[in-house]
């Protein structure tokens, strides 16, 4: 007797294999091997097939081996070679696979994978088409040899949509020159990530001058300490700039601090008129001056201000109550001290005009949009529990709050409690992170946790078993979370508990936030590290 049910079953399952998104969704799982083998199935999973296996390439010798293979000479100071000279029938059979590459990106593992320039000569010399990858929207070129960066150009062309670059210095072949010829060659750009280790003053004429050709650019990355005042002045005039951010990895490279040690862009009118996240690495006062200038980028969503040095509290004030009459759209703030810490820290006692209070912060408050806060400064914030209770009452829309919650830990021991978590739990319930430098040796909870029972809704709460925390001790500066065993603190409602370690969640462990650097000096304490249960 047939079985219908069975029938039907292989019949829907191949009516949904048959629908191109569903198997390239299947194959997006499945490793580079099990997309070749997918793709001597049929005529129609090959060509889903070999698309999800060519989109994205990174090794440029599995690359190159499509027109014939390569061989590599004994001895090391010798170029690769093809086995053979290439063909017009090799070019023909390469561009079946070379229409269905996105992304290619040329690592520093490749300055092994292929040794010397022959085989980029040939390439270049062979071709039978000027755009060898005719649909490349990404192009990545973090080779670590020199001579290797004039071969980047072969693959540049007009569909190119996103470039990152590490940039070396050489006399044989300018800086200049190569930026030149990437308008030309690459005129839709809408992303610019640029890569490098020396002085960004070196470039910096040849750099004005490509941010000019390029029309369309609405994001450039840098590193730290590159955003110059000419290099702001020249961004100010783009139409379409979106985004104008650097970043702390090793990667990336590092610019040199001396030259946004005076920092003072002149805007004209019409400065920025798209410009909605802006990164910078200058002196704190340079930057309430510039946002206090007539033509500042007041639309801005995103702010990362990454300070070059510490500066007194009044100092800190200045720049937050600019920030929150000038910038009312803004949705991130990111106030990221990372250096030498202030001489006043290794006193005995600091004094209380010493210390970043909420009425230094206050201003803040005004920002209704706000939904990330990040203050990293040397010291732990001068925050007592009215304070906590005040900031939470009046920010109901934070989704990551951190403040200073892994400083260089002074003498005087933290004020706020494990009882600082609950005005959070109170008031913004879309809290995802939260980081405060507190004392987790004691709960102090017996009436607030009454309070917190009182102020929950009358849903059905989750037992304390749904949801944990653990305390560990801070050593290094890092965002981590750790799993534990179910603990609620001695003298505190289970349920309650349970409710509010279940608000104060956090997404995932590991996870590194936005341009966050790590800090050289560590010590003791204790921080709150993480609630963990999805629910």
């Amino acid at each position: 007797m047939p079985d219908h049910n069975s029938s039907a079953y292989g019949t829907t399952t191949q009516r949904v294999l048959a629908i191109p998104e569903i198997l390239e969704l299947v194959f997006s799982f499945i490793d580079a091997g099990g997309k070749s083998r997918c793709a001597c199935v049929c005529k129609q999973w090959s060509e889903v097939a070999l698309d999800a296996l060519w989109r994205d390439v990174d090794n440029l010798r599995r690359l190159f081996d499509l027109l014939t293979p390569i061989e590599s000479p004994p001895a090391p100071e010798d170029s690769d070679r093809f086995v053979r000279p290439i063909e017009p029938s090799d070019w023909s059979r390469f561009m079946r696979y070379a229409r269905r590459i996105r992304t290619l990106s040329i690592l520093p593992a490749d300055d092994e994978r292929i040794r010397g320039a022959h085989v980029f000569d040939e390439v270049a010399r062979t071709r039978t088409t000027f755009n060898i990858l005719p649909k490349l929207s990404t192009l990545t070129w973090t080779s670590e040899l020199q001579e290797r960066l004039r071969s980047s150009l072969m693959f540049m062309h007009e569909n190119i949509k996103h470039f990152a670059v590490r940039l070396i210095p050489s006399d044989d072949y300018p800086l200049s020159v190569y930026f030149q010829e990437i308008p030309l060659r690459m005129p839709k750009l809408i992303t610019l990530d640029l890569r490098l280790t020396f002085p960004v003053r070196d470039i910096e004429a040849s750099l004005c001058e490509l941010i000019a050709a390029l029309p369309e650019l609405q994001k450039i990355v840098l590193p730290k300490f590159t955003y110059s005042t000419k290099i702001i002045e020249q961004l100010s005039a783009s139409s379409s700039i979106r985004v104008i951010q650097f970043e702390f990895l090793e990667s990336q490279g590092s610019g040199d601090a001396s030259d946004v040690h005076n920092w003072f862009p002149v805007l004209q009118e019409g400065a920025f008129p798209s410009l909605i996240d802006l990164s910078v690495s200058v002196h704190l006062p340079h930057m309430v001056r510039f946002l206090n200038t007539v033509f500042a980028p007041s639309n801005l969503q995103c702010l990362y201000m990454h300070v070059l040095y510490i500066v007194p509290p009044y100092q800190l004030h200045e720049f937050v109550d600019s920030v929150a009459r000038i910038l009312p759209h803004l949705t991130q703030l990111h106030i990221d001290f990372v250096g030498d810490p202030s001489p006043l820290m290794f006193r005995t006692r600091l004094s209380d005009d010493d210390r970043v209070t909420l009425s230094t912060l206050r201003p803040l408050l005004k920002l209704s949009k706000l939904k990330d806060l990040i203050i990293n400064w040397d010291a732990p914030l001068a925050l007592n529990q009215s304070d906590v209770e005040e900031l939470a009452s009046n920010m109901p829309s934070l989704e990551i709050l951190f403040l200073s919650n892994e400083p260089i830990p002074c003498p005087q021991a933290p004020p706020l409690t494990l009882r600082a978590l609950i005005p959070f739990a109170q008031h913004c319930p879309k809290l995802r992170e939260l980081g405060l430098y507190l004392d987790a040796s004691t709960a102090d909870l017996d009436e607030a946790s009454h309070e917190l029972r009182a102020s929950l809704p009358p849903n059905p709460l989750p037992q304390p078993e749904e949801a944990s925390i653990r305390i560990i001790p801070h050593r290094r500066a890092r965002t981590r979370s750790a799993l534990s065993q179910p603990t609620v603190p001695s003298g505190v409602c289970g349920r309650c508990w349970g409710q509010l370690v279940r608000r104060l969640q956090r997404s995932s462990g590991g996870k590194s936030r936005r341009r966050a650097g790590a800090r050289e000096y560590v010590g003791p304490g204790e921080r709150l590290v993480s609630s963990l249960d999805g629910g």
